[in-house]
């Protein structure tokens, strides 16, 4: 074998008996630099975990083998051939697990010797020959105590990755321990799968809007380099040092509130303090820097170990004067255009740009920044039983970039740091910079404008205290949509219904449902023109929808509805509340599909399944705008190239179709509901033993791809009868007229009377009215 990747061989003479792949972009660049540096260890990624529990070194070394088998990418190397670079995947590689045992050190001692074995193992290269591109090393410093190093090459590992590894190595330790089959869960991707996909995708017109975008963003494109203190050496030689600071906690606060304030994520607060930070130092206007981001948009790619991972560039603007807030709302923009054009690989931005190969410099972006809340999850640790892993530093495996910042989230708080070249900056100058950076960071404030909720403490009669600041939107957005709430039967007795809705949706409901029962609708769609939001987690989402939620209605019980991707807002807010101690009596989800159904489904189904629908809808709109029943406007708003162009609303105001305000107004919010089902799409959620409600469309499509229950069945746990779905005639954007309406009330007081009036062991029992247990029928 040895040999076989430095040389180009025929695609024909490649042994059969082995699978290949082709490499991804980013590999191809992996390789080429390795081969152009091969004494050079800067692509190397050094972990170390800290485990704990009844250790052995032959069950560490067991689970290790075990995951190589499990994950193709732990037993691939790397092949030259005549139709190009492939990823060469063995039926089994060998692994050793090395022990070095320092349970005869003392504590310091100890320590110094695995700095010295990890600092060894982060810089010694992978030769390009090798059948796999992983090492790990176990220093046990006791018998339940020890360090874990583990070596990979960029070829094939990512901090995502890294992750899923974690927790299969814990629970395979847990399992052996035990005597006990490990609860792996099925591998249904490998990233030689990926690659293929990834090879086809980009030969498809998939990203000509990405690259078209990319095209303007890296028009005119100039290097950002940091002044240095020596000139760049002819090679390099990826000598690099980190240094870091520990941020005190009211600053790392005070970063939190501010991007909440301004509706940005925390990576653009402090990626533009180090734009200015450094824009200062080198004296230029315009700013450059990498950063990576997850490729990982869709669910099935979640499991899958390996490089999933892409570099795009962020340029910004800081003319002289220029304020922090300003700064980071146009990183916020611009990184929010990186995420809808991530998939064009940074190999090709390098073309756009007209980068040269240059092996003497860092590719395309001398400065890089990343922000990393954690590897493994909250709080860096992952436990089964008595075994638990936690991360800790990793070695400096070299300098791939003149300056590395990044930003991580540890046990002890936020650290900023930097990777520095030493053959380009001295230690001085490194702690400089990031001392400019923390200067720049302890200026940033809350936009007066916008600001936080006050502490519980100190709420105000309108904020109630315990609100909770998990969510992004601010005090001034809570306060301007908690004008616009609008409250029915607002004197009735009975537990309001809390609907996550437009207004007029829910007016001939709330006639139906009776004056017994109030119905407070809050309405989650911003007002004014569309606009461009970042990508946030749907539970943030939701978080926001909670304090709104508490505004209307300070404590429980709580009864909560949505249509939509709205129910399923609703549902993960029910979730929330009950965490914090409230009842929820019950969640109506009206013609909510639940998130992960359809994107669960194989490949082949989802497409049979979106051909069913369109099939189905495409006649049925366009009859129903025929017959009057809804506007041409909204019939044509349905595609997204239409909508995109504009079409409808200029045929609108030429007069050449009619259409009304109510589905004009409709028209309009679909931005945001677009926007709420792509955070919905990464979502899934929690198991919930409450009662749900279901009200299903009477037009939905049955059969194997339409589940009855909308997919909730596999979410709603707990006592029979919890669960209960109830036909209602109309469309999906119909259900709440009259006839629909007329169903959903009886269906709620006859539902609401039982669980109300009954104990929770006896509601929606055997014995309750048939009414409630069966698909009502219009």
């Amino acid at each position: 074998m040895n040999g076989l990747a430095l040389k180009i061989a025929p695609a024909h003479e490649v042994e059969a008996s082995y699978a290949l792949f082709p490499a991804t972009a980013c590999q191809v660049r992996f390789w080429h630099e390795q081969k152009a540096s091969p004494k050079a260890s800067a692509l190397n990624i050094a972990f170390r975990l800290q485990l704990s529990g009844p250790l052995k070194a032959a069950s560490i070394e067991q689970v290790l083998r075990e995951l190589v088998a499990r994950h193709e990418v732990l037993r691939t190397g790397f092949l030259m051939t005549g139709a190009g670079l492939r990823q060469q995947v063995w039926s089994h590689a060998p692994f050793q697990l090395e022990v070095v045992d320092l349970t005869g050190f003392e504590e310091k001692d100890g320590l110094t010797e695995a700095e010295r074995v990890g600092g060894q193992q982060a810089r010694t290269p992978f030769a390009l020959s090798s059948p796999s591109f992983f090492r790990a090393v176990w220093l046990p410093r006791s018998i339940t105590q020890g360090e874990l190093q583990l070596t990979f090459h960029s070829l094939v590992m990512d901090g995502w990755s890294f992750a899923i590894l974690v927790r299969e190595l814990v629970e395979g330790l847990a399992a052996v321990h035990a005597g006990l089959e490990p609860a792996y869960p099925d591998v249904d991707l490998h990233h030689g799968d990926y690659a293929l996909w990834k090879e086809e995708f980009l030969a498809s017109g998939a990203l000509d809007l990405a690259r078209t975008h990319w095209h303007q963003e890296l028009r005119d494109f100039s290097r950002f380099d940091v002044p240095g203190d020596r000139p760049r050496p002819q090679a390099r030689r990826f000598q690099g040092i980190i240094r870091s600071i520990l941020l005190p906690g009211a600053l790392s606060d005070r970063l939190i509130a501010a991007a909440k304030a301004q509706g940005v994520t925390l990576f653009s607060v402090a990626a533009a303090g180090l734009a200015m930070a450094l824009q200062k130092a080198a004296g230029q206007t315009k700013v450059a820097m990498g950063t990576q981001m997850s490729v990982r948009d869709q669910q099935e790619l979640e499991g899958v170990v390996g490089p999933l991972i892409n570099t795009v560039i962020l340029r910004l603007d800081i003319p002289q004067g220029s304020t922090v807030a300003a700064v980071t709302a146009q990183c916020g923009a611009k990184l929010s255009d990186a995420i809808e054009h991530l998939h064009l690989p940074f190999e090709e931005m390098m073309e756009m740009a007209g980068e040269v190969s240059d092996a003497e410099r860092p590719p395309l972006c001398s400065v890089n920044f990343a922000l990393q809340q954690s590897f493994v999850g909250v709080g860096d640790e992952v436990r089964r039983g008595e075994f638990a892993a936690t991360t800790s530093p990793s070695f400096n495996a070299g300098a791939l970039y003149d300056l590395n910042f990044f930003m991580v989230r540890r046990p002890d708080g936020w650290r900023i740091s930097c990777e520095g070249d030493t053959d380009l900056y001295d230690i001085e100058t490194i702690d400089g910079y990031l001392a400019k950076w923390r200067a720049m960071l302890e200026t940033v404030e809350i936009d007066a404008k916008l600001p936080v909720a006050p502490p519980a403490a100190k709420a105000t009669a309108t904020f109630v205290a315990g609100v909770g600041n998990s969510g992004f939107m601010s005090q001034a957005e809570l306060e301007a949509k908690a004008r616009n709430i609008v409250r029915f039967n607002e004197n009735a007795p009975g537990t309001p219904i809390i609907a996550l809705n437009n207004t007029a949706v829910f007016y001939e409901l709330a006639r139906q449902i009776g004056t017994e029962r109030p119905i407070i609708d809050i309405p989650m769609i911003p007002e004014g023109a569309p606009r461009e939001f970042p990508q946030r987690a749907f539970q943030d989402v939701a978080a926001d929808a909670v304090r709104l939620i508490r505004l209307a209605r300070p404590t429980g019980p709580y009864i909560l509805m949505g249509h939509c991707v709205l129910g399923a807002l609703s549902l993960e807010a029910a979730h929330q509340l009950r965490r914090e101690g409230e009842t929820v009596e019950l969640v109506i989800l009206n013609d909510s599909w639940c998130p992960g159904y359809r994107e669960s489904m194989p490949w082949y189904d989802r497409q049979l399944r979106k051909m069913q629908v369109r099939a189905d809808n495409i006649p049925r709109d366009f009859r129903k705008a025929l017959r009057g029943e809804t506007s041409m406007v909204s019939f044509l708003n349905q595609y997204r190239i239409v909508r995109w162009l504009g079409i409808a609303n200029l045929a609108l105001k030429l007069g050449l179709i009619q259409g009304n305000a109510s589905e004009h107004m409709v028209s309009e919010n679909r931005w945001y509901i677009e926007y709420l089902l792509a955070q919905q799409a990464r979502y899934r959620p929690a198991p919930y033993d409450g009662d749900v409600q279901i009200f299903r469309s009477g037009q939905v499509l049955n059969g194997r791809l339409f589940a009855h229950d909308l997919g909730w069945q596999s979410v709603v746990t707990g006592k029979p009868g919890n669960l209960v779905v109830t036909e209602v005639p109309g469309m999906h954007d119909q259900i709440f007229r009259s006839a629909g309406a007329a169903v959903i009330g009886k269906q709620l007081r006859e539902r609401l009377a039982g669980i109300e009036g009954s104990t929770a062991e006896t509601a929606g029992g055997p014995d309750a009215p048939a009414a409630v247990l069966s698909r009502a029928k219009a």
